[in-house]
Formats: structure tokens, sequence, C-alpha cells
């Protein structure tokens, strides 16, 4: 699955947002972007055939109504759902090595990740 930059920024509004988000409010979010309803249109209606957005309901817009939309998957799966297309599974050990070098691991850390692998019954 690839996204385009414009899709990424968009899906990044998404996933700091706490609730369903209509166009109206992404054009709102994004005033540092000069994209036109239009184009925001499309790309919504790109990144939900892509799988990455979902339509969730509807909210009173004016007069009419307007779509609500939401993630469809989180940040760190759409993530790994890049990685799984770009690398070889046998290569995975050697991604988690570079990544754990990338972060202080505490207790609380480790104790997360074991959780993490346990509940998708890769570890006893």
């Amino acid at each position: 699955m690839h996204l385009t930059k414009s899709e990424q920024q968009i899906m990044e509004i998404f996933w700091q947002a706490d609730h369903p988000m209509a166009q109206t409010e992404v054009v709102s979010t994004c005033v540092d972007r000069k994209w036109k309803e239009r184009s925001i249109f499309s790309m919504l209606n790109s990144l939900m055939e892509k799988g990455v957005l979902k339509e969730v309901g509807f909210v009173r817009s004016g007069k009419t109504y307007a779509r609500t939309f939401e993630p469809a998957m989180s940040h760190a799966e759409y993530l790994a759902e890049v990685v799984s297309q770009q690398l070889p599974s046998s290569q995975y050990p050697e991604l988690l090595a570079a990544m754990l070098k990338k972060v202080e691991m505490t207790p609380a850390l480790q104790k997360e990740l074991r959780a993490a692998v346990r509940e998708n019954g890769q570890l006893n």
C-alpha cells in the first residue's frame, strides 16, 4: 500500500484526532496547506479505497449532512503494512534489533513488548 505525501499528511490529522472528522474539519485543520475542498474530497475517497480510512457516520453541516471519517488502522498498523511489503520476514529480527537500539529499554517497555508478542500467539 502506497500513500502519497498528501495522503500521509491527511492521515496524520486523523491519527492525531480523538474523534471522527468531517471533510470541513479536515480542511480547517490544514490551514498551513492550500488544499482545495475538492482535492481533500478526492484524497478521502482514495484513502478509503486503500483501506486506511473508513466512513463512520454523518454530522450536520449547515443545511445538509456531511460524512465523518476515522482511521481504519492505527499509524503503527499502517507502518507495519508498509514494512511488510518492503522487507522479507527473514529480515524482521534485524529490523527489530535496529528499532530497539533507537529507544531506551525501560522495564515497562520490556513488559509491553513481551505482552504484545504473547497476545499475537508468538511466544509461550
